[in-house]
């Protein structure tokens, strides 16, 4: 068992569980620190779909509540074996080997905790099924089909010349480059949820070595990049990819992605995006790397 002081439990942590204990009748419950193993090995059942929150729980060293009125939780819903189905709940609600009808009992629990959400994502089934039960509307985009791909191998597509890791003096560009790839993505500026906020992820990225640029030698400009938004020993989930515009059509996505994936097993044996279906040019380029689809999940845009 991991070792670490248990979190206290705050006062925010136990109205939310009373609500949600309320709102399901006691199928749904907030998890506590004593949890964690049973969490860790329903998240070890699906590594690739499960890296983002396997990579925070890890970090945290625990299931318990986080700190402050704000803090995440995870809830669970428990079976005659123990633990069944989860679900992280912060400023992301990201559903945990749930299936259609545990999203739906998950989305009543999410919907009485009454918190201020960005996103919903996760396995297509659970989120959509999720979101529909938290009777919220207004949701500013659904993404219902968004192929879960990953990769084991080095590709057999040549690497991009100069792709490397960013350094601490890239930051300046990489923030610019990451900002230019945010807003054309979900339409709105990421300074608009707190620039500093936003600056020290990119930073921390980068510190991690996890953010990787190539860059024209003759502009100085950055002309591809990507990120790994997630790690954890067995998975790293890239995230944020992105040609500048003056220079799509060139082919840079595909050699770019394979120098991506050559840094990736580095730090883990599976690679692994998920991407729009209807960005059918970029799955084109994954597949021309080696990367296979092997789940399809679904995100709701707040």
């Amino acid at each position: 068992m991991l070792r670490q002081r248990v979190p206290l439990w705050s006062p925010s942590a136990d109205a939310a569980a009373a609500r949600v204990h309320r709102a399901t009748r006691g199928e749904v419950r907030v998890l506590g620190h004593g949890d964690t193993p049973a969490l860790e090995q329903l998240l070890a059942t699906d590594p690739v779909a499960n890296v983002s929150v396997t990579a925070t729980v890890r970090a945290r060293r625990s299931a318990a509540p986080g700190k402050g009125r704000n803090g995440a939780v995870v809830l669970g819903i428990d079976g005659e074996n123990g633990l069944l189905a989860a679900c992280w709940t912060g400023s992301n609600i990201i559903p945990v080997a749930a299936t259609a009808a545990q999203g739906e009992l998950l989305g009543v629990a999410v919907g009485a905790m009454r918190r201020r959400v960005a996103s919903i994502y996760g396995g297509a089934d659970a989120a959509l099924h999720l979101f529909e039960a938290t009777g919220w509307t207004g949701a500013r985009d659904v993404r219902p089909d968004q192929p879960l791909m990953s990769i084991t191998e080095v590709s057999e597509v040549e690497p991009l010349a100069g792709a490397r890791l960013s350094q601490s003096g890239d930051f300046p560009r990489v923030e610019t480059a990451s900002a230019a790839m945010f807003t054309e993505e979900l339409g709105f500026s990421p300074y608009a949820q707190g620039a500093s906020q936003y600056r020290e992820r990119v930073r921390g990225l980068i510190n991690a070595g996890h953010s990787i640029i190539a860059v024209d030698p003759e502009t100085s400009e950055i002309v591809f990049k990507a990120e790994f938004g997630a790690v954890s020993p067995e998975v790293v989930q890239v995230q944020g990819v992105w040609v500048r515009p003056s220079h799509r059509g060139r082919g840079l996505a595909g050699p770019g992605m394979a120098a991506v994936v050559e840094h990736g097993l580095k730090l883990a044996p599976t690679v692994s995006l998920y991407v729009n279906s209807y960005n059918t040019a970029a799955i084109r380029a994954y597949e021309r790397v080696g990367f296979t689809q092997v789940g399809t999940f679904a995100t709701i845009l707040f």
